[in-house]
């Protein structure tokens, strides 16, 4: 059996039944959190992780622009989604503990490939309207 692809597995079914239930108040947690997804971030290595780290910035970004009703052009699902990913790269205990290093970052990194890709449309609109090249994130 391949190890990752039933992580990514797993991964994508506690993020999809985790963000129907994510609320309000969460995402100004997660906000009041972004230090921490900083600080996360910029231990990866960008040549390696670049790309997941433009997309952890791009889903911060949205998730504030949605809370302060800057852009609301966008369905709670794909919020949700964000919501219970960032959520799930700030959780010290995952389903692959980040202490190990080369399968913690990697199954987030996976996660976000494929979440952004199950919600691309709307991160392109995203993007459009905040003015960034969405080809920098996909």
């Amino acid at each position: 059996m391949n190890n990752n692809k039933h992580s990514q597995e797993e991964i994508l079914e506690e993020i999809d039944i985790r963000s129907e239930n994510i609320t309000n108040d969460e995402i100004n947690e997660i906000i009041s959190e972004e230090k921490i997804v900083d600080k996360k971030s910029s231990a990866l290595d960008i040549r390696k992780y670049g790309r997941f780290i433009r997309q952890m910035k791009l889903a911060m970004s949205l998730l504030k622009d949605f809370r302060n009703k800057s852009y609301t052009d966008v369905p709670w699902r794909s919020i949700g989604f964000i919501a219970a990913a960032v959520l799930y790269f700030i959780n010290p205990f995952d389903v692959v503990p980040d202490m190990l290093p080369v399968f913690g970052y990697g199954d987030d990194a996976m996660l976000f490939a494929a979440l952004f890709k199950s919600i691309q449309t709307d991160l392109e609109k995203y993007a459009g309207w905040k003015g960034i090249n969405s080809k920098d994130y996909f």
